[in-house]
């Protein structure tokens, strides 16, 4: 056995076939799962369908069923279903993939450093229907606040953050051009024969709001709102209207064109809900859909959903400086996942150590005499603390060895060292 500096840092390297057996086994490396399932990899109804089945409820269910899994987080757009899994076992992919609803082909696969790039492009608007919006940072942050973990230091809310403030970082401010209201703005107006068409908006919400921005020169404008009325400054700036639901086939009546963009996730309109005397160009931007697909039956209707705007979007070139930044900021924030993922050693001494101490207090019973239900929590609490606080100085140079094998090497040899099993008693 050699002592040698690491980084000003004292380490131990093993030398020989002597030492190696004695170590202690690996625990089981976390690893990193993304599960795709959006508009670039199956259909609208496809994913309207899984959008209406996986939620909040049944990832409960499904993580309380796996124990190797240490975290989930779901993320919920406009146009993509997605999971993002740290678990102890590789298989639990797999088994995350036969759980979840859809077709098992559909739903796109990927682990490690290609989970995390995936993620910060998606939050960088990469891989959004208009390159670079903004809204879908703000939903992973969204998604960063409600993470399933039974894991001691959570790993996935920090990297989500992290994928939202780089993407806030490369652009601090997105242009409204790169918005889905735009494209949606945009298509409407390619459509509708007439200048200066009456449009609809159903929706009050942010993307209502944008779409009503972007018409604001182009058309006049009804917003239809459900329960919350639309600020008055905001009404005057655009000159738009706003009406309840209640009045909305009034409203149809006269409209030339309709953008569905409400986050209800019903059906706001069908084939009987409009006029069959008057041509209407319907932009549906919901998923799932607010726009009943059969009204494609209806006479003198053109209507328009986010898959066929998806399959028509252009991309566009991809700015290199930022590109680059974008891929150091993935390599970071990668890393020190690793770090972080390097919990499974820390696991392993702390399972030893908290055995030892309920066996320690068992024997110290005896001689504790009768206590009451307070005293009892007191007691544990007190040595809780106590084998904390012993703990941390060891835990946290655990954290600080870097990944790889000599710091895999490294930390065997220390859990050795540290684990309270091998006392005497």
């Amino acid at each position: 056995m050699v002592s040698s500096p690491v980084d000003g840092v004292a380490t131990v390297r093993l030398t020989g076939a002597a030492s190696a057996a004695t170590l202690p086994a690996e625990p089981p490396r976390l690893r990193l799962f993304n599960l795709e399932l959006s508009l670039d990899t199956t259909s609208i109804d496809a994913l309207e369908s899984v959008a209406r089945a996986v939620n909040a409820r049944r990832i409960d269910g499904g993580f309380d069923e796996r124990g190797p899994t240490e975290e989930v987080a779901l993320l919920v757009t406009c146009h993509r279903v997605e999971l993002f899994v740290v678990a102890r076992d590789p298989a639990e992919a797999d088994r995350w993939l036969r759980w979840l609803p859809g077709d098992a082909v559909s739903w796109r696969l990927r682990s490690d450093r290609e989970a995390v790039r995936h993620l910060f492009e998606v939050a960088a608007g990469r891989r959004s229907l208009a390159v670079g919006e903004r809204e879908v940072r703000d939903q992973v942050r969204s998604a960063s606040r409600k993470i399933w973990s039974r894991h001691p230091r959570p790993l996935l809310r920090e990297l989500l953050e992290s994928a939202a403030a780089t993407a806030d970082e490369l652009a601090p401010s997105v242009p409204p051009s790169r918005s889905i209201a735009a494209i949606a703005a945009t298509a409407l107006l390619e459509r509708v024969a007439r200048p200066f068409p009456r449009v609809v908006v159903i929706g009050a919400g942010t993307v209502g709001r944008q779409v009503t921005e972007c018409l604001a020169s182009s058309a006049r404008v009804t917003v239809v709102y459900r329960e919350r009325v639309p600020d008055d400054r905001f009404l005057r700036g655009t000159g738009a209207r706003a009406v309840r639901v209640p009045d909305l086939a009034e409203e149809l009546a006269v409209a030339d064109g309709v953008i569905a963009a409400a986050k209800s996730g019903e059906r706001c309109l069908d084939a009987d809900d409009l006029p069959s005397s008057r041509s209407l160009v319907l932009i549906d931007l919901g998923v799932p859909r607010n726009i009943d697909p059969t009204v494609r039956g209806a006479p003198n209707v053109q209507l328009v959903d986010l898959g066929e705007l998806s399959a028509h979007r252009d991309r566009g070139p991809v700015d290199a400086d930022s590109d680059l930044r974008l891929e150091e900021a993935v390599d970071r924030h990668y890393r020190e996942f690793e770090r972080r993922a390097l919990e499974s050693w820390i696991d392993a001494l702390r399972r030893s150590t908290e055995s030892l101490r309920r066996s320690e207090l068992e024997r110290a019973r005896p001689f504790l005499g009768a206590l009451t239900a307070e005293q009892e929590v007191a007691v544990d609490r007190l040595t809780r603390r106590l084998v904390a606080r012993l703990l941390l100085p060891p835990t946290e140079r655990l954290r600080s060895l870097p990944p790889g094998p000599d710091g895999e090497r490294l930390r065997r040899f220390a859990l050795e060292l540290f684990d309270p099993t091998t006392l005497d008693p």
